[in-house]
């Protein structure tokens, strides 16, 4: 077994003394993600991959480099929600240096980038095009693309898109060997066709990568599928219901889902508005006081006509369930218009700063965790109220905790939910309310069946596991299969 010091040595000569660090501040700051100060380990050793002008990067050596010699790897992108932390020490891999977008192609509406670009750059290059992903993320400039197709990717355009993983079309991935494989469209990159869809005529492994916390290789090429849109095809509401409503809420969800005309539906409580409404940046007096959950609705319309379709039949189901029209939350608090009201304003993609939706709550609360699982839609209500009487235990239904609900309706008739609680990291009391509240989640979830999207499977417990059968044990092979050493991401799948 290599020391340190040998380690360090070898990835001097791989990638330069400039990329490597066992500066014990770096490591702190790269042990945790956003929403997970309970998930944290320091790495040993970090390494910034670069790749240049051309793509031409290090990752392959390092890995067979770290392969002989059974060292824990981890990939990590921005600031995000998945475990990227080294839950086995090893080597940490900063990938912001890979962030180039390499082509974007207007008439097959399709983008290749490094698995380290940022999304957000994404999004610019596409929109020079008049194009966007289906999908846009809402945790700013930090998150990459690869991070995001690793563990599904959440944004707005679920409701009637999808997750992020839904728009890859291709893959290069990188194993734990070294050996690079191209997946999907990207196989077919080299021909004169040139990539355009995902299927050829091998067995689809696309999702083999797609959702495996970087354990089964590490991306460093997406291809994605684009729309043709801009941001002013987007047209923000928002309707708020009465607590006792939630079934009623729930029901309304479910018809606008299947009948395909919404572009995304945002699912919150009152306790997100509770600290924002405090500092001034809504007028209460807009808003219900009886109103506790807020559904923030977009359509996609490219001319009045689509427009007045679609809003017709979304405020007419609304309306059929009690929902009450709430322009101040839409006009402040989403999409462009929110933008006008400047430093004031509180655009809902983007979470952090002094802009961003949680900089208000932040002030006067502290940290978050959040749960973060699909369940079917038709079970909002009994989770909501699971949830609700677990934070009431914990002793976390207050303000100070601001104990909110945002979450995402999806197109699989399901709720992409992120039930968020703030508390203080440094306050053992706080933590330990935190971790009662969140053993509790955990349980009622695991017996009902939730599918778990972060932090990470292994941190659940065994029902997971269990409820896969035999899946699991294949993932496992194959997960010996493609790195037999387990150097991938190690606790993060198993």
């Amino acid at each position: 077994m290599l020391t340190l010091d040998e380690i360090v040595t070898r990835l001097n000569e791989i990638v330069g003394p400039r990329r490597v660090s066992t500066n014990p501040i770096d490591k702190i700051n790269y042990q945790h993600t956003l929403a997970y100060g309970a998930y944290r380990a320091l790495p040993d050793v970090i390494v910034r991959i670069e790749s240049d002008a051309h793509g031409n990067h290090k990752v392959a050596d390092i890995l067979r480099f770290a392969n002989e010699h059974k060292i824990p790897i981890v990939a990590k992108g921005g600031v995000g929600m998945g475990i990227s932390s080294p839950l086995k020490g090893g080597l940490l891999l900063d990938m912001l240096g890979m962030d180039k977008i390499l082509e974007v192609n207007p008439v097959m509406q399709y983008v290749i980038a490094e698995g380290g670009a940022s999304v957000y750059g994404i999004h610019h290059a596409l929109r020079q095009h008049g194009l966007m992903l289906p999908n846009f993320g809402t945790y700013g400039p930090a998150v990459v693309i690869g991070a995001m197709i690793n563990k599904g990717g959440i944004g707005y355009g679920m409701t009637r898109y999808g997750w992020i993983a839904d728009m890859v079309l291709g893959l290069e991935v990188i194993l734990a060997n070294g050996e690079t494989i191209r997946l999907g469209a990207l196989a077919n990159q080299g021909t004169r066709f040139g990539p355009f869809q995902k299927w050829i005529h091998l067995p689809d492994l696309l999702g083999l990568f797609t959702l495996a916390a970087g354990s089964m290789g590490i991306i460093s090429k997406v291809c994605l599928r684009a729309i043709e849109a801009k941001r002013e095809w987007l047209h923000d509401y928002c309707y708020s219901f009465r607590r006792d409503q939630l079934e009623d809420a729930q029901n309304a969800l479910m018809q606008l889902v299947k009948g395909e005309v919404v572009y995304d539906i945002h699912f919150t409580d009152r306790w997100q508005y509770h600290w924002p409404m405090e500092d001034g940046l809504y007028d209460k007096s807009k808003i219900p006081d009886n109103g506790w959950f807020f559904l923030k609705t977009m359509l996609m319309a490219r001319d009045s006509d689509e427009l007045a379709f679609k809003e017709k039949r979304m405020r007419g189901i609304y309306h059929e369930a009690g929902g009450v029209d709430v322009p101040e939350v839409a006009e402040k608090g989403m999409g462009a218009k929110a933008q006008d009201y400047g430093r004031h304003g509180w655009p809902d993609w983007h979470i952090m700063g002094p802009d961003g939706w949680c900089g208000s709550v932040v002030r006067h609360t502290g940290m978050f965790a959040v749960t973060s699982k699909m369940y079917p839609l038709t079970f909002l209500k009994e989770m909501y109220d699971l949830d609700e009487a677990a934070k009431r235990e914990s002793g976390l239904w207050d303000a100070d905790h601001s104990p909110q609900h945002d979450s995402y309706v999806t197109r699989d008739l399901g709720i992409k939910e992120e039930y968020f609680v703030f508390y203080n990291p440094y306050d053992e009391e706080d933590v330990g309310k935190l971790r009662k509240w969140m053993g509790m989640v955990q349980q009622f979830s695991n017996e009902r069946g939730v599918v778990w999207t972060a932090p990470t499977l292994s941190t659940k417990g065994p029902l997971p596991y269990q409820r896969l059968g035999n899946l699991y044990d294949v993932i496992k092979e194959i997960k010996q299969l493609v790195g037999p050493n387990n150097i991938l991401n190690p606790g993060a799948l198993y």
